[in-house]
């Protein structure tokens, strides 16, 4: 097998030369990635397994089905949701909604201590039995996934459509210190449309909606902007998917992310 490159994809080829597969290449420092694999012809599954041993692979259904037959190991199932900015536009109002008393907008980054505060609300909004936790990963894990998010090394940079709910009271009754309520991080993933990287709020009562919040926001300032469609993958078995298809966001395909086997065949 030989690889070669085509239009921003890696391309796994045959001995005849022949494009068998082809993904993006998405990895990071010691975590080999290729996204949006897909078959090209007969052997995609095993020049994967042959060529990319060790590596994660995000496929649709019929490609990662024979990646798991081939000894490989499911670590997510997702589905992909697009909302169309161009022929179905957010209704007026959304790009200017405003929380509640004590709340306040705030740019990615200037909430409480940083990356602390914003890794804080993230655990409560995550806990251990929630669809999007990996029992694998320890919560250093999960911090230095959080950083290459915000980072802008995991999934683009991140834009100004992102940002936080602050509450500088704590929400803890005259407290004080500026608390993270709710989170939405937007990527400039390269060779896609404007990512949702994250979205989250505390579960506190106080912090109901503001996830919605934030996303309308961001949807009706990228539409402003002219921006045709957005992106965001949710995990199957997530209950939110229900709250993005009452925003507009609906069903593109549903894919699996696959670890191989790290031994080739």
């Amino acid at each position: 097998m030989d690889t070669a490159a085509t239009a921003g994809r890696t391309v796994l080829t045959g001995a005849d030369g022949t494009p068998v597969m082809s993904y993006l290449d998405r990895s990071r420092p010691g975590m080999p990635m290729a996204a949006d694999a897909r078959a090209h012809g007969p052997g995609a599954a095993r020049a994967a397994l042959e060529r990319l041993a060790g590596w994660t692979v995000t496929a649709a259904d019929g490609l990662a089905g024979e990646l798991l037959a081939g000894g490989a190991q499911e670590v997510r199932r997702a589905r992909e949701m697009r909302r169309d900015l161009a022929d179905d536009p957010p209704p007026e109002g959304w790009a200017d909604e405003e929380p509640g008393p004590g709340l306040r907008l705030a740019a990615l980054g200037s909430g409480g201590d940083g990356l602390g505060e914003l890794f804080s609300a993230f655990l409560a909004a995550f806990p251990q039995d929630h669809p999007d936790r990996r029992p694998e990963r320890s919560e250093a894990d999960e911090f230095a996934l959080l950083a290459a998010l915000v980072g802008g090394r995991a999934l683009g940079p991140v834009m100004d459509l992102s940002g936080l709910v602050v509450d500088d009271d704590g929400g803890r009754g005259g407290t004080g210190g500026v608390r993270v309520g709710a989170a939405l991080v937007v990527n400039d993933r390269p060779d896609e449309v404007p990512w949702i990287g994250e979205v989250f709020r505390r579960p506190d009562r106080r912090y109901a909606g503001l996830g919605g919040l934030l996303l309308r926001r961001a949807l009706g300032r990228a539409a402003e902007r002219g921006l045709p469609e957005v992106g965001l993958a949710v995990t199957e078995g997530n209950p939110a998917v229900r709250s993005y298809e009452r925003l507009g966001f609906r069903t593109a395909g549903v894919y699996s992310t696959v670890r191989l086997p790290a031994t080739a065949l």
